[in-house]
């Protein structure tokens, strides 16, 4: 009987039927979609970083080791598991060829490397350590991505021949976010290339207890052992690892339960169309007898049916999506270990889902208590409870034409009935806005001074501390000096200090030199301007429980000197720990150089860090905008598919709500159509009337979605930037943003509501003005 009456329905309401089970079938596939690819990504990662066996403390360190001091360190340390000092041989871009293609263009460090022995272990395709032989090159799997290299492709560094074997997963280097990527050799192969290059030590070190590694951290520090160089933990390790794939699949998770949330609106909708319906039928059905419970399942079991099959076919379109969608997942880290138990779970995401939409309907039918049998059968319809005072009268309002008047009397006489059509559209506004804020503002120029860098810089040039740095740190300075094309440049210094709080410790590696040139973008207060001030990236200052007025305190030459928290400030670099202060010190061994240069505006600046590159071969030299693409751009990209496909999401909401709706009032209005009519308003008229109602509910939909957009939206998107490790972004719209968005909503609605209207003159007046 059951499957008579549905199938009888179906055929009596094609449409409403096909557009619940779509919404259905989009919130099971969205569900099943951000369950598989979140599960797999953290099970991937953590395969490769336990296969690859990360440090869990590395510190890079240009210069001498002093190998005797690091072994008593080691032997001393209770919590030293395994310990390796193994060599990053940087080798300058330009001696760098892969077929046509020269990395002279690199931001990263590209470097050579051998096979680790007792950690971070270089791994192939199928996550086993590589073992290179001679004349034998592996290369980072970011260029089998972006299609630079190929297996058997000839290679040349610093002028010895090489072929393209395979390609390397690194757990440490994977990352775009990482500035160095390594090529492994074999060790014959390094030795003959040494003098080519300029070697790196990664001091790395896998602890007994990796929840002590603040502790292990702090110890390092106080012995005074080699940190020439970033420090990374095994925390920054996983989270570079997720960052671009992770971006996407958080804006994936949070469209989805927000098209839930929409599909339980767009049921609503169509439960109470066709309650309206079968109003008389419903009344004809209690008249003889029948229980509401006994009513309430024949509807009932239409929508388990839908959930059901909306259910499956979303689950099973999951399935070969979310493969393609794994394959950039799988390419960068490997098979998940996760991989069933994310199906399993994405099924049991699927059926809570399917069971909350049905329990959702069994509540909506409740209805069915408060229709009284005779009424259903004498009007056929609700009597709805129309509130027809209003402290503003917008019958006065003579500018606008009757048919807008009427509209909006009818949606302030009836406010219930458009209340959730109104949550559609500020819920579609916002999916639509959100994204595209957070790309706009990552794609922007200015989006550099949340990374660390000020707007007004163009070019950096970086040098790190050896016995020729002096005098290459004045090379570079005379030739800035001597070109007519600089504006202006800035030297900074890195030196790191060991914090003498009572209740903190560590190191603090501060920037130091002119900071009221060049201002970074702060957060609160502003640059040091004495050299009593201090200012603080939002980590370390986090870390260290500062804010602006408060004083901290730090070792110099032995001695305890205080200084005041000026500022706080984002910052990509060195895990986000960096400090920045303008106190002199001649004494403290420096760690790196920057200098940072500003060109006159109308100077070519990819062109000028080309230039630089082949006349400062001794320094790494970036331009700002390479730096950005290269590491931002992986992430820069995921947010722009996301931000496409929001859109084309909440379009698609607006224009099939929008039709629902119209739908739903037109067949609880046929009364006042027809009374309408018989007064002498035409079906042009009528269609214009339910326009205005949609567009007046869209305006004050895009008005609150854009409102909140602005608010609690940038604060969303923040927290899906952080997940790159930038902390405090400000974020902002523009016009096309805030104006393009609306105006495709706004077209979509006037197009949806445009095809439903038309049945207008399928209404006549006699039959539904008889008693």
């Amino acid at each position: 009987m059951y499957f008579r009456i549905i199938r009888n329905d179906v055929r009596q309401s094609k449409l409403i039927t096909i557009t619940t089970t779509t919404f259905v079938t989009v919130a099971a596939l969205l569900v099943a979609l951000a369950t598989i690819l979140s599960i797999n990504l953290l099970g991937s990662i953590d395969t490769l970083l336990e296969k690859s066996e990360v440090a869990h403390y590395l510190q890079m360190h240009a210069g001498d080791l002093d190998e005797e001091r690091m072994k008593q360190f080691v032997e001393n340390n209770e919590n030293i598991d395994r310990y390796e000092d193994s060599i990053f041989l940087n080798v300058e871009g330009s001696k760098i060829q892969i077929g046509d293609y020269n990395f002279s263009d690199s931001v990263v460090d590209n470097g050579l490397a051998t096979q680790n022995r007792q950690l971070d272990y270089l791994l192939d395709l199928t996550n086993q350590p590589i073992k290179p032989k001679p004349g034998e090159l592996y290369v980072p799997i970011s260029l089998k991505k972006s299609g630079i290299a190929k297996i058997g492709d000839k290679v040349t560094i610093a002028g010895r021949k090489f072929k393209v074997n395979g390609f390397v997963r690194d757990g440490e280097m994977n990352s775009p976010m990482t500035g160095s990527k390594r090529f492994l050799v074999h060790q014959q192969d390094f030795d003959a290339l040494v003098s080519s290059g300029t070697p790196e030590h990664l001091i790395q070190f896998r602890l007994k207890d990796l929840s002590k590694l603040n502790d292990f951290q702090s110890s390092y520090e106080k012995a005074g052992l080699e940190m020439n160089g970033p420090t990374v933990t095994h925390h920054l390790f996983r989270l570079a690892s997720a960052i671009s794939d992770g971006m996407l699949i958080a804006i994936l998770l949070l469209v989805s339960l927000l098209v839930v949330l929409m599909t339980f609106m767009c049921i609503r909708f169509t439960l109470l169309a066709k309650i309206e319906a079968d109003y008389q039928e419903i009344g004809v059905m209690k008249a003889i007898g029948m229980q509401v419970k006994e009513i309430k399942k024949i509807y009932v079991a239409k929508y388990v049916a839908i959930s059901v099959i909306g259910s499956l076919l979303g689950y099973i379109i999951s399935l070969p999506i979310s493969t393609k969608l794994l394959e950039n997942i799988k390419l960068n880290f490997g098979e998940s270990s996760n991989e069933q138990l994310s199906k399993l779970l994405s099924i049991v995401g699927v059926l809570i889902v399917m069971l909350v939409l049905i329990l959702y309907v069994s509540l909506l039918l409740n209805r069915f208590k408060k229709i009284s049998a005779v009424e259903a059968i004498r009007f056929n319809g609700t009597d709805e409870k129309n509130s027809n005072h209003s402290w503003f009268n917008i019958r006065k309002i003579v500018v606008l034409s009757l048919n807008t008047r009427l509209a909006i009397i009818d949606i302030i006489n009836r406010k219930k009935v458009y209340l959730t059509m109104l949550l559609v559209f500020i819920i579609s506004s916002f999916i639509m806005i959100v994204p595209w804020m957070a790309y706009r503002t990552i794609v922007d120029d200015s989006f550099i001074k949340f990374i660390g860098y000020s707007e007004e810089v163009n070019v950096i040039t970086s040098l790190y501390d050896s016995p020729n740095s002096l005098e290459q740190e004045k090379a570079i300075e005379q030739f800035l000096e001597k070109d007519q094309e600089v504006a202006d440049y800035n030297k900074m210094v890195t030196k790191s200090f060991a914090v003498n709080e009572a209740n903190a410790e560590g190191v603090l590696r501060i920037e130091l030199g002119n900071h009221q040139k060049f201002t970074v973008d702060y957060t609160t207060g502003e640059a040091p301007k004495t050299a009593n001030d201090i200012a603080l990236s939002t980590i370390n200052a986090e870390e260290y429980g500062k804010k602006v007025g408060d004083t901290l305190t730090i070792l110099q030459n032995g001695k305890a000197k205080k200084l005041t928290v000026c500022g706080t400030y984002t910052n990509a670099f060195n895990g986000g720990r960096t400090a920045k202060a303008s106190f002199k010190d001649g004494n403290t061994e420096k760690m790196w150089t920057n200098i940072f240069v500003q060109l006159k505006p109308t100077v070519a600046v990819e062109k000028k860090a080309d230039l630089y590159k082949k006349k400062l071969p001794f320094a790494k030299v970036n331009s700002v905008a390479d730096y950005k693409e290269q590491t931002l751009g992986p992430s820069i990209r995921s947010i722009f598919l996301a931000a496409i496909g929001a859109t084309i999401t909440a379009v698609l909401i607006t224009g099939l709500i929008t039709s629902l709706f119209m739908k739903l009032l037109m067949t609880k209005d046929k009364r006042e159509i027809a009374t309408l009519k018989a007064l002498g308003f035409t079906n042009q008229d009528l269609a214009r009337q339910y326009l205005a109602r949609s567009i007046v509910i869209l305006l004050i939909g895009l008005f609150t979605g854009t409102l909140l957009a602005m608010t609690i939206g940038k604060e969303l998107a923040a927290v899906l930037v952080s997940f790159m490790g930038l902390t405090s972004v400000r974020f902002s719209g523009n016009l096309l943003i805030y104006l393009g968005c609306p105006l495709l909503m706004i077209l979509t609605t006037i197009l949806a509501t445009g095809a439903v209207t038309k049945r207008t003159g399928n209404i006549e007046i006699a039959e539904n003005l008889k008693d």
